[in-house]
């Protein structure tokens, strides 16, 4: 199990910089603007008021404040994070056991004195740590950024609420990828797969904001679980939303082990 991890680590560690760096300068890029922005905040919360309503709510225009670093943070920035955050992490775990079976690698894997319970940990493990390298090393650079162009302090508790919430919510979307790339391993493309997914959860936010009617819908999207807004008024992911993002965790975890134990593996 050690080499297989070993093994897929070292192998995805230039695809996990290329995600990973992309999201950093584009994040330290929006928050070095942020010392100009907030000088003309007055003037901007003036213009948005022109822009159509649908739209104020899909960004948190009419929650959060541009003269504000979180707040602009969670306008500006938050939304990167989440969506290619989810993108990769959500990419990254259904294909990393696929595609065994798609380079017909699967069948040398299995010759060898090793379980495939212990072959699902491997690469869950891998994907796991890098999910959470991918956050904290964004939390931290954006930690750094945000003391560089404060004007004044921030709220450590809701900075902390604003890294963890997109983390937990990219283990979600992981935890989904994994078990569908075990359900429907004959999905031609777990790419266009996955980000098909992600493009209609994230639309489900949206619209659950836009009239009473639609709101249950935000019970079915993790975009709204930790949506920024929420997260800076009311400092804390609600209980709810925890405990549907830890079942789906462990619920999808557990049926990627009993699923890959007993089907017939595509050689």
């Amino acid at each position: 199990m050690k080499t297989i991890f070993l093994k897929e680590f070292k192998d995805n560690k230039k695809s996990f910089m290329i995600w990973l760096i992309s999201v950093v300068i584009y994040n330290i890029f929006v928050m070095s603007a942020y010392p100009t922005v907030a000088k003309q905040a007055s003037q901007l919360d003036v213009l948005l008021k022109n822009y159509p309503t649908a739209m104020i709510k899909a960004f948190n225009l009419d929650k959060l404040r541009l003269s504000n670093v979180l707040d602009y943070f969670g306008i500006e920035s938050y939304l990167i994070i989440t969506l290619v955050g989810s993108m990769f992490a959500m990419i990254f775990a259904s294909t990393i056991l696929s595609k065994e079976e798609k380079e017909r690698s699967i069948e040398f894997l299995l010759s060898k004195p090793v379980k495939r319970s212990e072959i699902v940990t491997a690469k869950l493990l891998c994907v796991l740590i890098y999910v959470f390298l991918f956050d904290l090393i964004f939390a931290m650079v954006n930690y750094v950024s945000m003391h560089v162009v404060k004007q004044g302090n921030f709220d450590i508790k809701v900075f902390l609420l604003l890294s963890v919430g997109p983390f937990l919510m990219h283990l979600t979307f992981a935890s989904i990828g994994f078990m569908i790339s075990v359900i429907l391993p004959k999905v031609k493309s777990m790419v266009s797969f996955s980000i098909g997914i992600i493009f209609t959860m994230y639309f489900l936010e949206l619209i659950s904001d836009l009239t009473d009617k639609l709101k249950d819908l935000r019970y079915f999207t993790p975009f709204k679980y930790v949506d920024a807004a929420e997260l800076i008024f009311n400092k804390r992911i609600e209980t709810v939303y925890l405990s549907i993002m830890f079942t789906v965790i462990l619920l999808s975890i557990g049926v990627s082990y009993l699923i890959y134990q007993k089907r017939d593996i595509l050689i």
